[in-house]
């Protein structure tokens, strides 16, 4: 672990969060069109013939391009 690195990625997050909290924004209006993008892509992979095997593959590859974690639950 890099300390310098965690307490710089430390420091941006907490003047991100600063900065949006003093921002008027629908922070559940923004999440909810993400949420459905993200399910729209997984809709379009389970419609496809492809393998169980490779579904996963796409739905993980759809979770790391919208940052989300899919650690510990698919690890091979």
């Amino acid at each position: 672990m890099n300390i310098k690195y965690e307490l710089l990625k430390s420091g941006i997050y907490a003047g991100i969060d600063e900065k949006l909290s003093q921002l008027e924004f629908d922070a559940d209006k923004m999440a909810d069109s993400e949420a459905v993008k993200v399910l729209s892509e997984i809709k379009e992979v389970l419609a496809k013939d492809i393998s169980d095997f490779e579904m996963v593959e796409e739905i993980v590859k759809i979770f790391e391009k919208h940052h989300i974690s899919a650690e510990g639950c698919h690890d091979f």
